[in-house]
C-alpha cells in the first residue's frame, strides 16, 4: 500500500520545514545582555559609561573613609583652689569688695579628636569619560596640528611665489625705467 501525497500538502510539508529553520536559526542567534553591551562599548564608551554612571552611582565610594580617634591632650586649665598655696598661685585681691582670690594652674588631660582621611575612591565611569573625552580633544589637537602645518607649508610657498613675482615686477619696472631714461637722455635728429 502506497500512499500519494497531494502537491499542496508537498508545498506545505516544505513551507513548515523552511519556518522551522527560520525560527531555529532566530533562536539561535540571539544575543545576551552582556553581548549587546559589549558591543555598545565597543561603538561608543562615553554614552554607555554615562548611561551606567547614570543609573548605577557609586555613592558609598565617594565619600572618604574616615576613622575618628580620641586621645588625651595635656592642657593647662585654671582651676580655683581655695585653700592651696603654692609657687604657681596666682593671687587677686579685690580692696573694694574685700574678695581675696586664689587662682591656680593645674595640668588636666582633656580628650581631643583626631579626624583622620585614610583612602579616597573615584567613580570609574566618571574617569571614562573624562578618558574618552581627552581622547576625542587629543584626536581633534592631532588633525588641528596637521592642518596647521599644511597651512604652513603652504603659505610659505606662497610666501616665496609673491617674492618671484615682485622680482619679476621689479625687472620689468628697472626695464620700464631704462628705456625711459635712455629715450629722455638720447637726441634724435629728425
Amino acid at each position: 500500500m502506497t500512499h500519494k501525497i497531494n502537491p499542496q500538502s508537498q508545498i506545505k510539508i516544505v513551507w513548515l520545514m523552511l519556518l522551522a529553520i527560520i525560527v531555529i536559526a532566530i533562536l539561535a542567534g540571539c544575543t545576551t545582555a552582556e553581548k549587546l553591551l559589549n558591543k555598545a562599548e565597543q561603538k561608543d564608551p562615553a554614552i554607555v559609561a554615562k548611561y551606567a554612571r547614570d543609573k548605577y552611582p557609586c555613592t558609598e565610594l565617594l565619600r572618604p573613609d574616615t576613622s575618628i580617634v580620641y586621645r588625651d591632650s595635656l592642657v593647662l586649665v585654671e582651676i580655683e583652689c581655695p585653700e592651696l598655696i603654692e609657687p604657681t598661685t596666682i593671687v587677686k585681691i579685690d580692696t573694694v569688695n574685700n574678695v581675696i582670690t586664689k587662682t591656680i594652674r593645674v595640668p588636666v588631660n582633656m580628650p581631643i579628636r583626631t579626624q583622620t582621611i585614610t583612602k579616597w575612591y573615584e567613580d570609574s565611569a566618571k574617569l571614562k569619560l573624562y578618558d574618552v573625552a581627552l581622547n576625542k580633544a587629543n584626536t581633534a589637537n592631532e588633525k588641528l596640528q596637521a592642518a596647521n602645518d599644511k597651512l604652513t607649508v603652504k603659505v610659505a610657498r606662497k610666501n616665496k611665489e609673491n617674492w618671484i613675482w615682485r622680482a619679476i615686477a621689479l625687472c620689468l619696472l628697472a626695464w620700464q625705467g631704462w628705456k625711459l631714461y635712455r629715450r629722455f637722455t638720447t637726441i634724435k635728429l629728425r
